[in-house]
């Protein structure tokens, strides 16, 4: 995986790891169930002399995020999502949908730009992500796993003394290596670089507080 597919994300999340061990006395760890959408902002494959296309469909999503907490502005988290697409496939005057499920992870490190202690806070977040797609459309696929880029953020409003209203929003920037041949037969190498835009909204929950600053008042 050449490493120019997701160097800023990679950079961002190595620096914030840097920053991560001197507050792991007060690690704090936390779960958020999430519900959203999967937005697909490109066509997977454009056929050059049909002009057939393949291209994911908006989708429901459910997921969750576990997050460690190193003090109150850095830690790390990751994430799992999952979104029951389609693929459509469009043609001249006809078009037709096949189940096509696409699932995330992703490993990110954070930083909060407002603190979690406050009435609304603000994260921004990047790393490592992974797209596994799935469904009757990639049966036969020779590669249905890819590897990018993750960056994103997330906007805290606190719930009492311990939960947090969280919405998020990030972008995956990956490389697809093949898609469905428009002929109805095999598959096409196409390495097309796609931005997949999710975004949720969840309820963080503390689960354990490890170190001198526990209580629910710092929770991610």
């Amino acid at each position: 995986m050449p490493v120019s597919r997701w160097p800023a994300s990679t950079i961002f999340a190595a620096a914030v790891l840097r920053l991560v061990a001197p507050g792991c006395a007060s690690a704090q760890i936390s779960i958020a169930p999430t519900i959203g959408v999967y937005v697909p902002t490109a066509e997977l494959y454009k056929a050059a002399t049909s002009g057939q296309t393949f291209k994911q469909e908006v989708s429901i999503t459910v997921g969750g995020r576990l997050g460690i907490n190193f003090g109150q502005r850095v830690g790390i988290e990751g994430t799992v999502v999952y979104a029951p697409s389609k693929l459509k496939l469009s043609a001249t005057g006809s078009s037709s949908s096949t189940s096509a499920n696409i699932l995330t992870g992703s490993g990110r490190a954070f930083v909060e730009l407002l603190p979690r202690t406050n009435a609304l806070s603000l994260q921004v977040n990047g790393g490592v992500g992974i797209v596994r797609r799935s469904g009757t459309a990639y049966q036969g696929d020779p590669s249905n796993t890819d590897m990018g880029g993750v960056v994103g953020a997330t906007l805290r409003f606190r719930l009492g003394r311990l939960l947090h209203l969280q919405l998020h929003a990030e972008d995956f920037v990956y490389k697809a290596q093949y898609a469905p041949s428009t002929t109805g037969s095999g598959f096409t190498v196409v390495n097309k670089q796609l931005n997949d835009i999710h975004r949720g909204v969840g309820v963080g929950i503390p689960l354990l507080g490890l170190g001198g600053e526990g209580g629910g008042s710092t929770q991610h």
